[in-house]
Order: C-alpha cells, then sequence, then structure tokens
C-alpha cells in the first residue's frame, strides 16, 4: 500500500473537474433474510451519478460490472453465486449511492472498486468492512512492528578458550574495518580485544562446569553430586563430629550446662586442641563422685564377669545419702554408671592396670535400678543398683586387693557424674534483614531473592567461612542413613511475635507453606566445606518472614582429628564453671568420621540401589529388610487377605532365642513399616514352634559308662552351648523356618560322641501327635520351626531321649 500525503489528496479531490471519485463508504447490516449488507456510498460531487443510475437500471448494466468487490478470506469476493458482490444500486441523498451486497463477507477488509471513464484513478477504490473487530478510533497497535534482523555475524562456536576467542575477533575486526591490522598490544583496541577474550573464556568456563554438573558422571560440585544421589535413594555421607563420654568430679550439687567446652593438649586452649562440648544439660551431684563396692566386711571384694548387680557404698555415710543416690536413679536423674580400674590388682599401684577395664553400665528403670539397704551387722547403709543384661560387666572387677603390705582398697570405682560431649567447639551466629544495621559480632545479612526469582527459591544465610566447617551428628556411612547437621535454628519473628523453631530436612519436597509441616530449612556443604542454610519459597516450605531474625547455634569442626584416646579432655575453664574439680574421658572417641570422598560418590551412588532395596515389592524384598536387623536370625512372609485389604505376614525368627520380644516385634514393625507398599497392612508374628518326641536306643562301647555317655549326649542335643563352646544340636540358631529334621542327621552328632559303637533305633514325631512315629524325617511347614528343649519340667517344648544299653555295668 503506498504511502499517501494527506493534504495534497484533498486538494485533488476539491479540484477534480468533470471527474468523480469515492470518498466515504458506510456499511449497515440489514436484517433478513435474505442477510444482505448496504453500503452507502459518498462521493465527491455530484458528477456521472445519475448516469451511472441511467446504466444499470435503464439500458440493463449489471451492477457487478461497474462496482466491484475484492478481498475476503473466509468468504470470498467474486461475480458467482455466494460469493461476496454488488447485487443492486438504487439513489441515496445528492452525492450518495447505496448499494446492495450479498451475502454479507467476513471479518477482513474488503476493497469496493467503481470502473468508470469518469472516476478519478486514484480515488476510484476504497476499503471497508462488514464486521470491524476494533469498535475504537484508534485501531492501531501501540508498538510499531521492528524491521526484519540483518544477516548475523560469522560465529566460530568451535572457540572455546582465550587464544580461539582472540583470533576470532581479530578476524571479525580486519573484515569490519578496512585497513584494520593488529598492532602492539599496548594500543587501546587489542586491550579491549585481550580483555574480552578473557572474559570469554571465564564464561565458556563456567558454562562447561555448569554442564557437567547436569550428570552425576561428569558432576563435581558436592552439593549436585548430594542432589543426584538422592534420586537413586543414596544419601552422601558428610562427615561427622566424634563423640565421647566425660567423668565428672564435683564440688556441689548443680547441672551441667549444655556448651560446656573441655579440650586436649594444655590448660590453656591453644589453637590446635581438639575442643569437645555438650549439648545437653546433665544433673550432677558430689555424692555420685566415687562409689566403692560394698565387701561385706570383705567378704566380696570383687565382681565377676556377667554381673548385673551390685552394692555400692558412698563416702558420705548414712541413710540420707543412700536414699539421695536411690531417688537420682529411680527418677531418672541417673541413668548410667562408670566401673573403672584405677590400679593394680596384683600390687595396688597405679602402674601395670589395665586401661581396657572400663565399661560404662545403663541402669534398669524405676525401682528395678536402685534399692537403699541397711547392713544389720555393720549398721552400713548401701545402694544396690542394677542394670541391664546386656551392660553384663564383660571383665572381673576387683576391689579389694590383698596384698603382702596390707589390704588395698579402691581398686576400682564406680563413677555416676556423666555428661555425654561431642567434638567441636560451639558457636552463635545471627542473620538479620539486608539493609538491617550490624552490631556485635557474629552478625550477618540473608540473602533475599529478587522479586523475579521470589517464587523460585527461599532465603539464604551463609554460615561464615572464616570458622571452621560445620560439624555434622554422627551418622553411620553407606548412603542409607540420612545426614543431619549440629545446627539449631530460631526464627525471631517481627514486633515482638516471639520465637519459632525451624527443623532440618534433607530437602524441601515434601514441605509446604503450613506452620506444622512448612518450618524447615536445608543445609548444604560443597567441596570447600561452606555450608548455606536454605528456607522455602512458599511452595516447598514455608516463606521466612519480612523483618525475621535467623538464630543458629552450631558446632564447628567433625572428622577423624576428634578421634582421641581415653583420659585426653582434662582441661575447662574453671572459672565459668567453678564447680567442677576434674574431670576425664574414660572411654576414646571412634566414632569421627571425614566427609564422602567424591569418587567414593561416584562409584558407590550409581549402584546403591542393587545393595539395598528401599520399598518391599516381593514377600522376599520383606524378608531380606527384616533380616537386617540383629534381632532376626530369619524371616519368612506369606500374603493373606483380611476382607478389606492385603496383609503381609512376617514370621520372625529370633536372633539368639526362641522370645520374640515387645521391643523387638515394635523394632521390626517400623524397620518394615518404612518400606511397604501403599494398601498393604503389615503383621508381624513370632515363629510357630513345633515340639518334638524323639526316642533314640544305642548301644554303648564295653569301656564306657553309660551315664558318662548320656552326660554327653544330653550337652551334645541341648539348645545351649557345649563345654568347649559348640552350639548344641537343638540351638535355636542352627533351626529355622521350614527346616526339617532327618534321623540321619541326629545319628551323625551321636557318632561323634566318644564311646558309641552303634546306633539301634531312632523315632521321630510330633510331640502329642496320635500319628504315628517315623525313623526317617519329620517336615515342617514354611513358617514352622522344631524344638527340643529336653527338659523334664517342659516336656511340652520337645524332648529326646537316650535308650543306652552295653558299656559298663
Amino acid at each position: 500500500m503506498p504511502i499517501l500525503y494527506q493534504d495534497a489528496l484533498d486538494e485533488r479531490a476539491n479540484n477534480l473537474g468533470v471527474l468523480n471519485g469515492l470518498k466515504l463508504v458506510l456499511v449497515s447490516l440489514e436484517p433478513g433474510p435474505p442477510l444482505v449488507a448496504k453500503l452507502e456510498l459518498e462521493f465527491y460531487n455530484t458528477n456521472v451519478l445519475a448516469g451511472v443510475l441511467t446504466d444499470i437500471n435503464v439500458n440493463g448494466v449489471p451492477s457487478g460490472a461497474i462496482f466491484k468487490i475484492h478481498g475476503g478470506r473466509r468468504v470470498p469476493s467474486g461475480d458467482a453465486i455466494g460469493q461476496v458482490r454488488v447485487t443492486g444500486v438504487i439513489a441515496g441523498d445528492a452525492d450518495t449511492l447505496v448499494l446492495t451486497v450479498e451475502p454479507i463477507g467476513d471479518y477482513s477488509t474488503y476493497t469496493l472498486e467503481m470502473l468508470h471513464p469518469a472516476i478519478d484513478p486514484l480515488l476510484s477504490q476504497i476499503p471497508f468492512k462488514f464486521r470491524p473487530g476494533c469498535f475504537t478510533n484508534d485501531c492501531a497497535p501501540e508498538w510499531t512492528p521492528a524491521s526484519p534482523p540483518g544477516p548475523g555475524p560469522v560465529i566460530d562456536y568451535v572457540a572455546k578458550d582465550y587464544d580461539s576467542f582472540r583470533h576470532t575477533m581479530i578476524v571479525a575486526m580486519m573484515q569490519r574495518v578496512p585497513g584494520w591490522q593488529v598492532t602492539s598490544e599496548a594500543d587501546l583496541d587489542q586491550v579491549l580485544i585481550d580483555l574480552f577474550s578473557a572474559a570469554a573464556d571465564e564464561l565458556s568456563d563456567f558454562q562447561d562446569r555448569v554442564m557437567n554438573e547436569a550428570y552425576l558422571v561428569s558432576g563435581r560440585k558436592r552439593v549436585s553430586l548430594a542432589r543426584h544421589a538422592r534420586l537413586m535413594d543414596y544419601h552422601i555421607h558428610q562427615g561427622n563430629q566424634a563423640s565421647t563420654w566425660l567423668a565428672l568430679k564435683v564440688a556441689g550439687t548443680f547441672t551441667l550446662p549444655p556448651k560446656f567446652t573441655v579440650w586436649t593438649g594444655q590448660a590453656e586452649k591453644q589453637k590446635d586442641s581438639i575442643v569437645f562440648a555438650t549439648r545437653e544439660q546433665s544433673s550432677l551431684h558430689p555424692l555420685l563422685n566415687r562409689m566403692r563396692l560394698y565387701t561385706w566386711s570383705g567378704a566380696v571384694p570383687a565382681l565377676a564377669v556377667g554381673d548385673t548387680q551390685a552394692d555400692l557404698v558412698l563416702d558420705t555415710a548414712g541413710q540420707v545419702a543412700a536414699e539421695t543416690v536411690r531417688d537420682l536413679i529411680r527418677d531418672g536423674t541417673i541413668t548410667r554408671l562408670l566401673v573403672q580400674e584405677w590400679k593394680n590388682p596384683a600390687t595396688g599401684h597405679e602402674a601395670g592396670r589395665n586401661p581396657q577395664k572400663r565399661q560404662l553400665l545403663q541402669l534398669l528403670k524405676g525401682d528395678a535400678g536402685a534399692t537403699a539397704l541397711l547392713d544389720p551387722l555393720t549398721s552400713t547403709w548401701f545402694v544396690r543398683v542394677a542394670w541391664r543384661e546386656e551392660d553384663a560387666l564383660r571383665f572381673d572387677y576387683c576391689f579389694t586387693s590383698f596384698c603382702p603390705g596390707g589390704d588395698v582398697d579402691d581398686i576400682s570405682l564406680f563413677h555416676g557424674n556423666l555428661a555425654l560431649v561431642h567434638q567441636g567447639e560451639p558457636v552463635e551466629v545471627r542473620f538479620l534483614e539486608p539493609g538491617t544495621p550490624l552490631t556485635g559480632p557474629n552478625r550477618f545479612h540473608f540473602e533475599r531473592p529478587d522479586a523475579a526469582d521470589e517464587d523460585r527459591r527461599g532465603v539464604i544465610c551463609r554460615l561464615p567461612s572464616r570458622l571452621l566447617p560445620l560439624a555434622y551428628l554422627p551418622t553411620l556411612p553407606g548412603g542409607e542413613a540420612l545426614p543431619l547437621s549440629t545446627l539449631h535454628v530460631e526464627v525471631i519473628l517481627p514486633g515482638g511475635g516471639g520465637s519459632d523453631e525451624w527443623n532440618e530436612q534433607i530437602s524441601l519436597i515434601h514441605s509446604d507453606d503450613s506452620e506444622e509441616n512448612g518450618d524447615h530449612f536445608v543445609v548444604e556443604t560443597d567441596e570447600r566445606q561452606r555450608s548455606i542454610i536454605r528456607f522455602g519459597n512458599g511452595v516447598n516450605g514455608r516463606r521466612l518472614p519480612d523483618g525475621a531474625e535467623v538464630w543458629c547455634e552450631y558446632q564447628v569442626g567433625g572428622g577423624v582429628i576428634g578421634n582421641i584416646g581415653p583420659d585426653k579432655l582434662q582441661f575447662f575453664d574453671n572459672a565459668a564453671v567453678p564447680e567442677v574439680i576434674e574431670c576425664w574421658n574414660p572411654f576414646d572417641g571412634i566414632d569421627g568420621r571425614d566427609p564422602e570422598p567424591v569418587e567414593k560418590i561416584l562409584r558407590a551412588a550409581p549402584e546403591a540401589y542393587r545393595a539395598r532395596q528401599l520399598r518391599a515389592i516381593t514377600l522376599l524384598d520383606y524378608i531380606k529388610r527384616a533380616e537386617e536387623l540383629p534381632d532376626v536370625s530369619q524371616a519368612v512372609a506369606s500374603y493373606a487377605w483380611t476382607g478389606s485389604w492385603r496383609t503381609v505376614r512376617v514370621a520372625v525368627d529370633p536372633a539368639g532365642g526362641t522370645e520374640l520380644k515387645d521391643d523387638a516385634r515394635r523394632r521390626i514393625a517400623r524397620h518394615l513399616d518404612a518400606v511397604r507398599l501403599i494398601g498393604e497392612d503389615l503383621e508381624i508374628r513370632p515363629p510357630i514352634f513345633v515340639p518334638l518326641a524323639i526316642e533314640v536306643s544305642l548301644c554303648v562301647a564295653a569301656e564306657f559308662w553309660r551315664e558318662d555317655v548320656r552326660f554327653v549326649l544330653e550337652q551334645e542335643f541341648s539348645e545351649g552351648y557345649t563345654p568347649d563352646g559348640r552350639q548344641g544340636f537343638f540351638h535355636p540358631d542352627h533351626w529355622t523356618f521350614g527346616q526339617p529334621l532327618r534321623a540321619s542327621e541326629i545319628a551323625g552328632r551321636i557318632h561323634q560322641v566318644t564311646g558309641i559303637e552303634h546306633v539301634i533305633s531312632i523315632t521321630l514325631k510330633r510331640w502329642n501327635d496320635p500319628a504315628p512315629a517315623s525313623s526317617d524325617i519329620v517336615e515342617v511347614r514354611f513358617n514352622e520351626i522344631i524344638r527340643v528343649r529336653n527338659d523334664p519340667d517342659s516336656m511340652e517344648d520337645g524332648y529326646i531321649r537316650f535308650d543306652l544299653k552295653g558299656g559298663r555295668q
């Protein structure tokens, strides 16, 4: 369409002379049927209008021969029926004609052209619309379309480093600037080229490194490796701090506060000292500094291996002191005791003592843990304490030694003032809103996202890198346990709204914006041991309120450097805690670990799912998961339909016994519930024991007494252990689900006993079973385990009888 100069066009229209031209067209749609449009066509003057009407209405010239319509998309124009065309012309006002057009066209722009020699060719066409899409005065777009882009420069996409970028820009300059040549490096144009090349080299390297982090096999950043590994149910090990027990001697009753620090090395804390600190408060009492064994007038000078109780006498004699210690144990204030050998029992001197004879004893809860008693003979009050079977003494402990120079007491002692300490120095850091003045030490600004990124990420707090790295809690390696840091985070709400404790999560995928399931944060530590705290964005995790403060308490340190030997933690700040007189660590610190190296992550993460199934799909998955626990010797599983859903019934053979205890049942159920399928119920059952009645007739060699042989046979076929440490034939760990018993197995074990000449007969059957006995085999179902207790007081638990013939009379 040509660009018109409107002023000149108006001047031409006003001086047409005998000619005429189209000035304006008004469109109106007539109600049908038929549906037609009326075009009121206004001219610049009245010339030729009467002649046009005469030609059409009198001389029979078709309307379409004079008035042509062009255009149309959906409804095109033309002379055929059904196409947009002029079908009639009548007179209007003096300079107006009214055209009838049918059918009505679409929304596109049509052009009306008048073919007549008396019509100015420049004014012979006029555009119009039947249905205008724009009903305002200004229908032009607010923006001007840009012109097509010109040809772009030739780009060498192979250029990826400084030299290639520099070469590319030099070539481009020579092509675009006639006569330009490479000159001295000090010239401005050459300096700019070098700067641009260096910047492009850094950007290219950054792009390559970002692309590498998109794949596990090429990733090197610890944060991206951790995220890749989590997709395969593998959690990388971030290292963890060492921990150990601290024994204390105190001057008075008080509560040891959290963050009580002790260190190795010298009395004054040095740069190379290894620092340990408490995380929880502990109640301490001077009566528990040291407790001696009550020997009952020298009649009980020692405790034997396997003992689970002891009578303790205190340095402060009397009923009040004994009952005070009793109450401290019963109410749970004191839960553990330390027994330690301090002197050599053979000499009564410290030299030559056994540093391994130290043991932590967890006391029984409630009244069973301690009782205050009185010796009626000596009127001495003492405390009888009891601890768990699992903590039975592993050594013989001597408390009074009868040496040639006289009796020596306090060979071993009990201690009750204990506290758990963890390697790492306590640190407190506060993060404030950006722009807030920083007053005081260890105060920093957190990073809020820009408005464009606010829906994508949340607030970030960068822990100060000038301190030691963030310490992580003790975590088992292997990729199964979630790594959790020592961070304790509280958010101080603005306007005096109080404080709210937020919890650490491994990711914010399952978090929302609620206060119950949204007060979460994530900790990420990179390969340089720098850590950040990441909060939610309002969708995955709660958004940090505006104006809030973030208070962080944590420990710095961790790693194998915290693995120390015993008696190394002996120094502390006496001025800060004057009640503490002395302290020492009776045990090694051996659970400190360094972060998992990158090469191990790359090797272990892709194959982690093969080593351990974290989703129980089949019954075999349930069985393998249950057998991971130390409480389980073996397990079997089966499906059962309860009427509404499917139930997985897991029968468990307890390790080291036949009774499935309640605490073990809960541990197994909790362990399996983490992997069960949705819609499947879970039921943990003890095994079904099948008692057997076994009759054995055998002949004893002539040179052996029958009763001696019977004594050995009863040991060999017991549920316990033989004197030489072997398991008895019917030991619970020797039998499991669905395992049959064959007579040949019994005969084979019998022939291992010296003095047996030959076996006459063996019969087997289920106890109290009316069916005849078998001389070959006893079969059991998949969830049954045979049992032969052979206890005369419990014959219903199975028995084996030996009918001995021959031998010495």
